[in-house]
């Protein structure tokens, strides 16, 4: 695995120039601590080798990503080593991606560099890189060694006559500081100049830049080919290639969460609340019953037989018609099925298993709620109207009385309907509620009443019959897909006995 050592720079000093586009910075300071991803460690003068093609050593605007992808911006034209540390001028391509990254040392937005170095070699004590490769460059904004910096920034304007302009925010160093011959003061090599280590560390200002660039002097001192390696540098050699080639940066690279989703996992919660599951209403109210065939048949009485006054001695015994007739009913069905990914069943997904078949009984229980109430609606004997939902009740009863002398079981109403009874208070309340056998609180209301319907009833005039175990859970294999069918079925009959057993009422308003 390859080790990159990334070195920051701080507050660029800037200058531009009509004709060049051109970057000039120390990017490796030596003998600085800089802080790493493996660590502090500093760099030792001479332990970079440069490529003998400088244009193989790209500038980035940013660090490239891990799979090394990344656009380029430039590349490094020269290279100074003194004795401060390693100095780079690089010449900044043409285009949106080099304007911008000049516009961005200029304004000091990302006015540092940050050094790339693979192949690295630490010491045995691992605060030492004793050899490298110089493989990129970038220009970044948050700084780790405090000396890596940008020097000056050239940039090409518009226009062939536009004078040379400076923009420095800290003096350089002057030529006599470099020690270069003063045939050998080019654009370049005072412009790359590197900070003194002297208290001062620079004095006056940069000169105009030539030109023509020149080759800075000291470009021998970036080695090419691998120096000679003392004992101490052998065993940390040894010790590196041992331990592996890993990854060093010192770049403080941005790291956040939305960038890496998949480090942690969210917090998963399951499934959420979404209303509590429906309950029937209706079909509690009606006589239970079990289906045991796929057709229920009985029989009622037509024209019931009766008995009449007798005179004996005798005489004939009264008799009258007795009719009877066939009563039946086939069973309905309620279905629904999926088919769903075998995977839920192989990973033992039970939570979704368990709530997909827990919602399609809750299903079932809404929609057989739906017919029951149908049921017992459209088999309701019409009985009148009334002004009031309390007087329509006592007409039911009443109705029921009579016809089926039977006594009231249920009372269904509309919810809008129920909510009227708000506006009674104890002053308006009807005496002798008791008496008629009417406590709004035994009321019923079901969404699946029309308003102004009320339905009062015995339980024994309708027997609501389901098959046992309803609904049923079915699950198959469908091996064709990869998939597993989930299903459940239900079956169910409505059974009216007696039709004078239900009334229907209707609540008129009073007229004016």
């Amino acid at each position: 695995m390859s080790r990159t050592l990334c070195t920051l720079a701080a507050t660029a000093d800037l200058s531009a120039d009509a004709a060049r586009r051109i970057i000039i910075g120390l990017a490796l300071p030596y003998g600085v601590v800089g802080h790493t991803s493996l660590g502090p460690v500093t760099v030792e003068a001479g332990a970079v080798t440069i490529p003998g093609d400088l244009r193989r050593v790209k500038l980035f605007r940013d660090h490239r990503p891990p799979d090394g992808g990344g656009t380029p911006v430039g590349y490094v034209s020269a290279v100074t080593d003194t004795p401060s540390g390693l100095a780079l001028t690089f010449k900044v391509g043409l285009g949106a991606d080099g304007d911008l990254a000049l516009s961005d040392a200029v304004e000091g937005i990302r006015d540092a560099l940050s050094v790339e170095l693979s192949a690295v070699q630490l010491s045995l004590d691992g605060s030492r890189v004793v050899a490298a490769v110089l493989e990129a460059v970038a220009l970044v904004a948050v700084p780790a060694f405090a000396d890596a910096r940008v020097h000056s920034v050239a940039a090409a304007r518009p226009g062939p006559d536009e004078t040379l302009t400076l923009a420095t925010k800290e003096p350089l160093m002057t030529t006599a500081s470099t020690d270069l011959p003063a045939d050998r003061v080019t654009a370049d090599s005072t412009a790359g100049a590197v900070p003194a280590e002297s208290g001062a560390r620079y004095a006056g200002t940069e000169p105009a830049l030539s030109a023509a660039a020149a080759a800075p002097y000291g470009l021998h001192a970036a080695r090419t080919q691998p120096r000679p390696m003392s004992w101490a540098d052998v065993c940390s050699t040894l010790h590196a290639a041992r331990h592996g080639d890993n990854t060093l940066s010192a770049a403080l690279v941005d790291i956040t969460r939305s960038a890496n989703p998949w480090v942690s996992p969210d917090g998963w919660v399951g499934e959420v609340w979404s209303g509590v599951a429906y309950e029937r209403a209706v079909v509690p109210l009606l006589n239970p019953g079990a289906l045991t065939h796929w057709k229920v048949t009985g029989w009622r009485w037509k024209t019931r037989p009766v008995v009449k006054d007798y005179a004996g001695d005798k005489t004939e015994v009264p008799s009258s018609p007795a009719v009877t007739e066939t009563v039946a009913v086939e069973a309905k069905r309620l279905a629904g099925a999926h088919d769903l990914d075998r995977k839920f069943f192989d990973f033992n997904d039970q939570e979704f298993i368990s709530s997909y078949f827990a919602a399609m009984a809750e299903s079932y229980a809404y929609e057989s709620d739906q017919r029951a109430a149908s049921f017992v609606m459209s088999s309701a004997t019409a009985a009148g109207s009334a002004p009031s939902l309390l007087k329509a009740v006592a007409k039911g009863k009443t109705f029921l009385k009579l016809n089926a002398r039977a006594r009231a079981s249920y009372v269904l109403v509309s919810p809008t309907d129920l909510e009227a009874l708000i506006d009674i208070t104890r002053d308006n309340l009807p005496a002798y509620l008791e008496l008629l056998g009417i406590d709004p609180r035994n009321f019923v209301d079901s969404e699946f009443v029309p308003a102004g319907t009320v339905v009062v009833g015995a339980r024994p005039a309708a027997t609501w019959y389901e098959l046992a175990g309803s609904p049923i859970r079915v699950e198959t294999v469908d091996i064709a897909r990869g998939g597993r069918d989930g299903a459940l079925f239900g079956y169910y009959a409505g059974l009216l006995h007696s039709a004078k057993g239900i009334a229907k009422l209707t609540i008129t308003a009073p007229t004016a």
